[in-house]
């Protein structure tokens, strides 16, 4: 029981660091997309800590999920459609986040702007699949 106490936590945990990091990030991005400049390299700084906590954040999240699973429903990953719309949602995500975090670095050591449509795109993608994770596991927890 205190183990799964523990996993629970660092589970929450994850969440909000994962879900306050990408918030941040969005809004940044967005103030400096409005006023039509860069941000500075400090800000750019500042935004790949961002990125990389959302990603170690992320991985908790899914290490800490798969223990839940094992320590309270023996492993079986069968717990009916909600919980498989919950893993598509987060395995998105879990994408979306891992490639953020290699494409912006990238086109930054090129001194190259990133893809505006891809920057349109991923973080749409990124927001869907949030949202169904978070439906999946909140139609999965209801009595």
């Amino acid at each position: 029981m205190a183990f799964i106490v523990i996993l629970k936590f660092f589970h929450f945990l994850s969440l909000f660091l994962a879900g306050g990091a990408g918030v941040a990030n969005v809004l940044i991005g967005k103030e400096h997309q409005k006023a039509k400049e860069a941000p500075s390299a400090v800000v750019q700084r500042s935004m790949m800590k961002l990125a990389r906590i959302g990603l170690v954040a992320m991985v908790l999240l899914w290490v800490t999920g798969i223990g839940l699973v094992s320590q309270i429903y023996d492993g079986s990953m069968n717990l009916g459609w909600a919980f498989n719309m919950k893993l598509l949602g987060a395995t998105v995500l879990l994408a979306v986040i891992v490639f953020m975090n290699y494409y912006l670095p990238a086109m930054a050591k090129k001194a190259q702007a990133p893809d505006p449509m891809i920057m349109k795109v991923v973080p749409m993608v990124g927001r869907a699949s949030m949202v169904l994770a978070l439906l999946g596991i909140a139609i999965t927890t209801t009595a």
